[in-house]
């Protein structure tokens, strides 16, 4: 469908349209009556836009190369004036008309639309059944053969909806760093966990509910911990919470106690919009560490002095954003705070000792989500150190908070890094092409963030425009082009901006060839208007990364 827009009718383009009925008819070997039968077409405000819908496919030249209508007819709705000339059909635009028109009226909540086509629309009468339609008996006079019906039902309208959205999913490609496409098939080898309520850990008499049969799963569960503490290097692992803020709420509302004080990374620093907030409703006394705005870091000295003056209970480095992978080995000179460390956007580089392990800079615990940098599921995973009273706290009243933990993502949750040859490519494939998609908008004046050479690089990347409203701009305009960015303000004082990542594009088939092409399409968008052109050199591009066209071996176990 290239170079093909679908239009809603206006009366601007009365004239266009009369023009192609008179082409589409004689294709067809029919005779226009617009005095008669087919003046319809003279007012189509009245006759359709009132209680139906009328679209137009309009080619690059803005002429009309197809038309469908509706409208409704006692209880019904009738599907009319379904037409593409010859020359333009076998290219989609036939479907996509039918499934917009569709689409319309099931968000009108029409349960039955009815169609009348020629025996010889072959064409029309396979696109319709495909589309659900049964024969039924004949409900006008008009010259038509043969007639169809289209009862929406619950599960029809829920079918269709998700096929659409499944269709928008796959011309699209992901580029934020804090989502990703899970590294395992959806098959039935492990559903059997769904809908159970497993505890992670072995109940007794002592414990109010206990599920009969559960021994062999929460061995299970032991196994995949145990796996966990092993990649980690931690002596004990939970993987009850859900992902993101789940995780923090649970965590602090098991481990709090009334008048405690956590010093935290702020928003200014990288840190979680959200938390200060969620630890200010828990009861907890927030001190925010100083921002170095100069070097885009923590000010060591400084917040060494909050911690000397504040002495808090817990330090909680909560960073959603940041361009460098920071040192927090300072922190080990405190003793007495107990240290967290929110690995959701380097999971893969700590696992593949790409990045320092937060343990070996002094911290207690790690949090993490297991969907952004790490391709599994929405879940949440801590792991700990050393097994202390803070840690015994958690246990024992996350049991309380938590009544189902969630079985087949926790069991979900080792197979990226069971598939340990092609989790280590998604690793080093994500890392080389965030490197050259940065070198590249650069090179094509795309206007990157520049990042600090003192630190380890982390998988982001900023684009910061002239001002706010040129940067949602671009954002939107990527965003025509299915190109999925992160609009957000960035941290130290830079203001509003994107954020780019290459996680999920990567699970959907880019690699280091296909980069180049990736900026010049970008570079487009930030330099010059939206076109046709570009959406479609886009929409190939996209298409250009299936996995099982571009001969690239699917991450799946």
């Amino acid at each position: 469908m290239k170079d093909i827009t679908i239009q809603l009718y206006t009366s601007k383009l009365q004239e266009k349209l009369v023009k192609f009925y008179h082409q589409a008819f004689k294709e067809s070997s029919r005779k226009l009556d617009l005095l008669d039968k087919d003046a319809d077409i003279l007012d189509i405000n009245a006759n359709y836009m009132s209680n139906g819908i009328f679209l137009c496919a309009l080619d690059n030249k803005n002429n009309i190369v197809g038309t469908i209508a509706a409208r409704q007819i006692n209880t019904y709705h009738e599907i009319r004036r379904f037409f593409v000339l010859k020359r333009m059909q076998n290219v989609g635009i036939g479907s996509t008309l039918l499934s917009y028109t569709i689409e319309n009226l099931l968000d009108r909540d029409v349960s039955l639309i009815k169609v009348a086509v020629m025996e010889e629309g072959r064409g029309v009468r396979c696109l319709v059944e495909r589309f659900g339609f049964i024969p039924t008996k004949r409900y006008n006079n008009s010259s038509a053969d043969i007639f169809y019906r289209l009862e929406v039902d619950l599960k029809y309208k829920y079918n269709f909806k998700l096929n659409r959205l499944r269709k928008h999913f796959e011309c699209s490609l992901i580029l934020n760093p804090t989502e990703n496409i899970p590294m395992y098939n959806d098959d039935n080898e492990i559903n059997f966990f769904e809908g159970l309520y497993i505890s992670e850990r072995f109940k007794d008499s002592s414990d109010k509910i206990i599920f009969a049969g559960r021994n062999e799963y929460i061995r299970f569960f032991e196994y995949v911990k145990s796996e966990w503490g092993h990649i980690l290097c931690a002596v004990d692992v939970d993987l009850k919470p859900l992902a993101g803020l789940n995780a923090h709420l649970l965590l602090f509302l098991c481990i709090l106690q009334p008048g405690e004080t956590i010093m935290l990374l702020p928003e200014a620093c990288g840190g979680h919009f959200a938390t200060e907030q969620i630890l200010i409703n828990l009861g907890a006394n927030v001190v925010l560490m100083k921002p170095d705005f100069d070097n885009q870091c923590v000010d060591i000295e400084q917040t060494t002095k909050l911690i000397n003056e504040h002495n808090p209970e817990y330090i909680f480095i909560d960073r959603s954003e940041g361009l460098v992978y920071e040192d927090f080995s300072w922190l080990s000179n405190f003793n007495r705070p107990y240290k967290i460390f929110d690995a959701s956007q380097y999971l893969s580089q700590i696992m593949l000792k790409k990045h320092i392990l937060p343990f070996d800079m002094g911290f207690d615990m790690i949090v993490s989500t297991l969907h952004k940098n790490y391709p599994g599921p929405q879940k949440g995973l801590l792991a700990v150190k050393t097994h202390d009273d803070i840690w015994s706290r958690y246990l024992s009243n996350a049991k309380t908070y938590i009544s189902n933990t969630h079985p087949l993502a926790i069991a979900r949750s080792l197979l990226p890094a069971a598939s340990s040859h092609e989790f280590k490519e998604y690793s080093s494939e994500n890392i080389v092409c965030t490197e050259y998609l940065e070198k590249e908008l650069k090179r094509l004046g795309v206007p990157v963030v520049e990042r600090s050479n003192n630190h380890e690089a982390t998988l982001h990347i900023w684009i910061l425009c002239g001002n706010t409203e040129d940067n949602y701009q671009y954002y939107l305009k990527l965003e025509q082009l299915n190109l999925l960015t992160n609009y957000r303000l960035l941290p130290y004082n830079l203001g509003y901006g994107l954020r780019i990542g290459t996680s999920a594009a990567v699970r959907s088939g880019l690699r280091k060839r296909h980069v180049k092409r990736l900026a010049r399409i970008m570079s487009k968008a930030y330099h010059e208007p939206i076109t046709p052109s570009l959406k479609q050199e886009a929409k190939e591009f996209i298409s250009s990364l299936s996995l099982k066209d571009n001969g690239i071996k699917p991450y799946y176990v």
